[in-house]
């Protein structure tokens, strides 16, 4: 499959109310946006992929369309007059041009309703990127937004037509589950063209393209994207690669198929809603005797399960009860003028629209990825036919639905996509259309999935009781799209954004947080907000995308967490709390890096030096679980008990030198994070010496403690 898709990750939501926020709120942002619970080792949450979300992926299609004297496209001849156009999008170079140039590692442009904050960890500041106003990648902060980010992307593609992709997400926890999008496609007076020579993905003005297109007829629009579960488990390989034809690795997650796509699909023509939800494949057992794998139930204790120890899945655990949607709120049913921030009348308002056959979309419907037709392999006429539908009538180009669907059987139908078309218009220079969404992913939380997961895999909850829970969560769906119709309905227009949604906001967040490691206590400070009745501390272990606990609420700006293991990684979060009980965003002020460890005065007695664990075993478990071993840091090993500063050379049973270690933090600890020797490979199994020397000139002498790993 050739196609490419922009991903959106981490769209994970929770229903039901809480006191404080719950700590998964963000997640929706994902990685391209600020926040979000992703991260390269590991990752411990489910996440989706839906395509076609923050740039558009659209198609446009048109009759009677004049190529330009210059063109990238090597299928298009200059000027030539081609009774059927499509630009799919395939030739990303040839095809289309992002307008906004984007510096590498830099997530752009976005606007923040408040200042990003200012993170400093044991004296150094944490640099986030995701949290950072570039103002070269036209980045800023807006206080009049009507949510917590707007983030945009602007693409001309080979007929002219820019295409602009505008998002609004919030972190009220009754809007989080919430991604709100703005399309718009204007046909410039002046329109500019891809061109490969003033850069990659550039664009030169294309004055010819309006001069000999003085309107594009029958122009439709058509969008296809697909929403599915990912898997999830260490290493990384819980990220679907979203060429599901081309050697992807949706099945590399530790544990294997979960997350498989069988989704049940549905469509309500009448609130233009598409949804779905996980099924019960005919080809796949998942991981259940009885072959029942409707919301992916994790498997039991055992060795499937542990080699997915670090994604923290638990026995039975349900990984896929949400709900995922989108809902069209508005389709204009005619050109505006560009830049006005008008819209027409809705196209989507079948009272709007008398005739049956002109009611949208023009076409809804699930494609089986055997199916879908592309110009990467088919002609422009064959391609422009599959998604307009000539010669047929509405009814047929709409999905029905089947509630006794179990979900999809068959490898070969394994992948599917919706997709939508809309039009046709007559669309003229200085005219532009919009298209206004929303998605949704809603249903039980973490700890609910869990809960049910395993009086399901224990028999403590029957067949009908468990299909009620997974059935729930098109309750939570019906939740966020209120969310979403209400933040349209209070729309307004402000400066350098224009339209925008508006839905209930959160406090702002501390404008600055400092942690710092101290003895036998991490010592936390930020500064205070405006508003605030109280601030909320949460805590994570081993690395910043652990599940978070919710420590204390506290009135003032200091905190000492005294509720600690030297040793252990910790990462923190403060939010600020107004009179409402609404929230500041968690993830503003996650601390990330190395987090901070707390630490013990260093010691006078060499002989007091001991190293924990000991004996090491890779298999120990973390102390968090129960076990032995550092969260999220499965192969450190400590020393405690150092004077103030030392050399610690580690030697085999039969005196090899494997590393050299110099402690000079101060402190009685020191960390041997990786447990690697000079030749970067980590220690195998067996007997080894730690030679401590004082360097310290208050201690003297030397010492040799014995230590044990087991691989």
């Amino acid at each position: 499959m050739l196609r490419k898709f922009l991903i959106l990750t981490g769209v994970f939501l929770l229903a039901g109310s809480v006191s404080a926020q719950d700590p998964q709120v963000g997640r929706n942002w994902g990685s391209t946006f600020p926040g979000g619970l992703e991260e390269g080792r590991t990752d411990p949450d489910i996440g989706y992929r839906v395509a076609n979300n923050w740039s558009p992926q659209s198609a446009i299609m048109m009759t009677n369309f004049n190529s330009p004297n210059k063109t990238e496209d090597p299928n298009l001849d200059p000027n030539t007059n081609y009774p059927v156009f499509i630009n799919d999008r395939i030739d990303d170079l040839g095809q289309f041009t992002r307008t906004f140039f984007q510096a590498v590692g830099v997530p752009g442009p976005h606007d923040f309703r408040f200042d990003p904050p200012t993170l400093t960890q044991d004296g150094e500041l944490v640099r986030r990127t995701a949290w950072t106003v570039f103002p070269q990648e036209n980045d800023s902060v807006i206080a009049a937004l009507g949510s917590d980010l707007h983030a945009e992307s602007q693409v001309t593609d080979s007929a002219g037509i820019l295409q602009r992709s505008q998002t609004f997400r919030w972190s009220h926890h009754d809007y989080d589950e919430v991604i709100f999008q703005i399309w718009t496609y204007q046909f410039p007076t002046s329109p500019l063209h891809p061109d490969l020579s003033v850069g990659e993905r550039g664009a030169g003005p294309a004055p010819e393209l309006a001069t000999n297109n003085p309107m594009y007829e029958n122009f439709h629009i058509g969008h296809h994207w697909a929403p599915y579960a990912t898997n999830r488990g260490p290493s990384g390989g819980s990220h679907i690669t979203p060429e599901p034809g081309t050697g992807s690795r949706w099945l590399d997650a530790g544990l294997g198929q979960v997350g498989l796509w069988d989704e049940v699909n549905y469509y309500d023509d009448s609130r233009k809603l598409f949804y779905s939800h996980d099924g019960d494949a005919t080809d796949a057992v998942g991981y259940r005797p009885d072959g029942d794998d409707r919301g992916e139930p994790a498997p039991g204790a055992g060795g499937t399960l542990d080699s997915a120890a670090e994604a923290l899945v638990t026995e039975g655990e349900f990984m896929e009860s949400y709900y995922k949607g989108r809902i069209f709120l508005h389709v204009d049913k005619t050109p505006t003028a560009i830049g006005s921030n008008l819209l027409s009348d809705n196209w989507l308002d079948d009272a709007n629209e008398p005739d049956p056959e002109l009611r949208q979309p023009r076409r809804a419907d699930i494609v089986p990825d055997a199916s879908w037709r592309s110009t990467a392999s088919n002609d422009v006429t064959s391609t422009h036919e599959f998604y307009t539908q000539p010669n047929t009538t509405r009814d047929q180009r709409i999905f029905v639905s089947d509630p006794n669907q179990a979900g999809w059987a068959g490898s070969s139908q394994r992948f599917q996509e919706w997709m939508t078309v809309f039009g046709p218009w007559t669309i003229s220079p200085g005219e532009e259309i919009k298209i206004v969404s929303a998605w949704i992913v809603h249903g039980p939380d973490l700890a609910e999935n869990k809960r049910m997961g395993a009086l399901w895999q224990s028999g403590a909850i029957s067949f009908a009781e468990k299909e009620a829970f997974l059935d729930s969560g098109m309750d939570s769906l019906e939740v966020g799209i209120a969310a979403a119709q209400q933040a349209w309905a209070n729309r307004n227009i402000i400066p350098d954004v224009g339209l925008q949604p508006v839905g209930s906001l959160v406090p702002a967040w501390p404008s600055s947080f400092t942690v710092n490691s101290g003895p036998d206590q991490n010592e936390l400070s930020w500064s205070s907000v405006t508003g605030a009745v109280s601030y909320n501390i949460y805590r994570m272990e081993g690395f910043e995308t652990r599940p978070p606990t919710l420590l204390t609420n506290v009135s003032g700006t200091t905190y000492n967490d005294a509720d600690v293991v030297r040793g252990t990684r910790y990462f923190y979060s403060v939010t600020a709390v107004d009179a409402t009980g609404a929230e500041s965003e968690f993830h503003a002020t996650r601390t990330e890096a190395d987090g901070v460890s707390p630490y013990r005065s260093p010691s006078n007695q060499l002989s007091n030096v001991r190293v924990v664990p000991n004996p090491f075993q890779v298999q120990g478990g973390d102390i968090s679980q129960g076990g032995f071993n550092f969260p999220g840091q499965p192969n450190k090993l400590l020393f405690v008990n150092l004077p103030a500063s030392a050399i610690i050379r580690i030697f085999s049973v039969t005196g090899d030198l494997i590393q050299e270690l110099n402690h000079t933090a101060g402190s009685g600890d020191l960390s041997w994070d990786l447990m690697i020797s000079d030749n970067n490979q980590f220690l195998t199994s067996g007997i080894y010496f730690a030679h401590i020397t004082s360097t310290d000139a208050t201690v003297s002498g030397t010492h040799i403690e014995k230590f044990v790993v087991v691989r």
